[in-house]
């Protein structure tokens, strides 16, 4: 304490400007083997390619054909993988939970499966389903409701692990069932959060859904490759305008109806 009665500024340890140093050195040297180049930043204003992405067509960005219907498979593949994800998650979560899983092996295979799902990238399940069921929609419910399965389980989990443990122990000591204690002890607790993070992986979906349209999963993202294929940037550069205003009010949506559950 300082004699104004304000608390001493703490110094930086040795130890951590060696940390700093080494992590420097290392971004350094990282960026030199992939060949970083801030230069790029400047020059790659001056790329003749940027004259194609103006002026935008609109009556061909606006029209129902090309692009509505295209959103609208979006949505519809974004809402079947939330509710399928989510649905599953529910159980899985609970399992997953030393404070509600039955017992230590469902624990253990449910944590190492679910760990197995989140390894694997949305983009790689998408383009596996793509080559098992084909072209289309199916393939990008599929892919989005097991990436979907493995966010929801991530975070709900760890809501159900910080649950009040209390009405949990006192109907397991009158004698009560796993899971009718569980569903009375711990599922109205933690359900608002649970509809939160629906939401939330609602908003990924959306975002998600355009990434796999790129390796043919159906939506709004097959529109985009197939206009990135014949080099039509001003047609691209509409559609995601009219992608980032769509995601923009859905998150706004999302975020108002969150902080009302939470």
């Amino acid at each position: 304490m300082t004699e104004s009665g304000r608390p001493s500024r703490p110094r930086l340890r040795a130890r951590t400007w060696l940390i700093v140093a080494a992590l420097a050195t290392y971004t350094v040297l990282a960026g030199q083997t992939v060949g970083f180049d801030l230069g790029t930043f400047w020059t790659v204003w001056s790329n003749p390619l940027w004259e194609k992405f103006w002026p935008i067509p609109w009556d061909w960005v606006l029209d129902r054909h090309n692009v509505i219907d295209p959103l609208v498979e979006t949505f519809q593949i974004a809402i079947v993988s939330t509710l399928v994800g989510c649905a599953v998650a529910l159980p899985v979560a609970f399992a997953m939970s030393p404070l509600t899983s039955p017992n230590r092996v469902t624990l253990v295979v449910s944590r190492s499966m679910m760990g197995v799902v989140r390894a694997v990238p949305d983009l790689f399940w998408a383009k596996l389903l793509v080559t098992a069921v084909g072209i289309g929609a199916f393939a990008g419910s599929w892919a989005l409701s097991v990436f979907s399965l493995g966010v929801m389980v991530k975070l709900f989990s760890e809501t159900v692990d910080g649950a009040d443990p209390r009405p949990l122990e006192a109907a397991r000591a009158s004698g009560g069932r796993h899971l009718p204690v569980v569903r009375a002890g711990v599922l109205p607790t933690v359900l608002p959060e649970y509809v939160a993070y629906a939401l939330y992986v609602f908003e990924l979906n959306i975002r998600a859904s355009v990434v796999l349209g790129l390796v043919g999963a159906g939506g709004i993202g097959r529109v985009v490759e197939a206009q990135r294929q014949y080099f039509r940037f001003d047609r691209v550069l509409g559609v995601l305008v009219i992608v980032f205003v769509v995601v923009f009010v859905i998150e706004q949506v999302s975020v108002a109806i969150r902080k009302r559950l939470i």
